[in-house]
């Protein structure tokens, strides 16, 4: 790739952190598919791309890494001889040695229909020769079958395992394929809801720890629902007060480095004012970075209180675990 086409991919409505979190994959030194990184050195990708195959190299702008034959976890394993590989046709790819690079924030709930996306991946369909990067707008549709319809640009080939994002950057599927070999227009992707069962899988790759901390044991465990948050931030008895809940979003935005408090819609009721701080920080741009500083500002207001290891253990679910942090 050229300097200028690393620059253009950096840039654009979406952000660089999101476009710089795209990959592409070679099989045997051939272009195969597209992906994105959810994690330090942990790839997301569609199934059909890396099923069975070996010699998959990840690459990027900065680099390239190769994955080991321990380090792929195709669900579902194999394709069960139909036209399209089963639902839902997801991958993970653990990249040895893979830090420091933007990752993308998965949205809390599947899109609705007639929802504005892009698809930002890769293929060989552009004026520039060779591999680049490319993308696509397009708008979800109702579902089909298992999966989620996209209907707008041609779904090319090499856009398999690419993410697809809403405007506020978050990740709301992975793109499948084209809805037709012949008729290229839009196709399928697989909703997020399922790329969040995926990386709970128990066994999963666990996320990197933070720099210069020990490594986990293993990985915390399935990503919390928005109910169990709620919950978890219900026990804490102070935050039955809206001006506690107030200092609580102050105290974030100060940890958060923000001119402001971290702002959530506010409601009447505690339940659904904590609710919508959930939702928040499911939208925040660094949503890893939102749950610490919900965790942080909640030790600091009350740090005797006995809800604060239950709302650790859901953060560190959230976050990919919390290491020596």
């Amino acid at each position: 790739m050229s300097a200028g086409a690393v620059a253009w991919w950096g840039a654009g409505p979406l952000g660089g952190e999101a476009r710089l979190g795209a990959v592409w994959l070679e099989i045997g030194g051939t272009f195969r598919g597209s992906g994105f990184l959810v994690r330090d050195g942990l790839v997301v990708t569609a199934a059909h791309v890396v099923a069975g195959a070996a010699g998959i190299v990840v690459r990027h702008p900065s680099g390239g890494g190769p994955v080991t034959a321990d380090g792929v976890r195709a669900v579902p394993p194999h394709s069960d001889g139909g036209r399209f590989h089963p639902y839902p046709d997801l991958a993970l790819l653990t990249v040895t040695g893979w830090s420091g690079h933007p990752v993308a924030s998965l949205a809390a709930s599947d899109p609705e229909p007639g929802t504005e996306v892009t698809a930002l991946g890769y293929s060989e369909f552009t004026p520039s020769p060779g591999v680049q990067p490319d993308s696509l707008a397009l708008r979800t549709g109702a579902r089909s079958g298992d999966f989620l319809r996209v209907l707008g640009d041609g779904v090319r080939e090499g856009f398999s395992g690419s993410m697809l994002l809403d405007r506020a950057g978050l990740v709301v599927g992975v793109v499948k394929g084209s809805r037709s070999y012949r008729d290229d227009r839009g196709g399928w992707c697989t909703p997020v809801s399922a790329l969040r069962g995926v990386l709970g899988i128990a066994g999963a790759p666990a996320a990197s720890a933070p720099a210069g901390s020990a490594p986990t044991a293993a990985a915390p465990g399935p990503p919390p629902t928005d109910r169990e948050l709620v919950d978890a931030l219900l026990a804490f008895s102070s935050l039955g007060r809206a001006d506690h809940r107030y200092d609580l979003l102050d105290r974030m935005g100060d940890h958060l480095g923000l001119p402001y408090s971290f702002e959530v819609e506010e409601r009447p009721s505690r339940r659904d004012h904590l609710f919508r701080l959930v939702l928040s920080c499911r939208r925040f741009r660094d949503e890893g970075a939102a749950w610490r500083a919900l965790y942080t500002a909640m030790e600091e207001i009350v740090p005797d209180d006995r809800a604060l290891e239950r709302l650790r253990d859901l953060v560190g679910r959230a976050v990919g675990g919390w290491g020596d942090a």
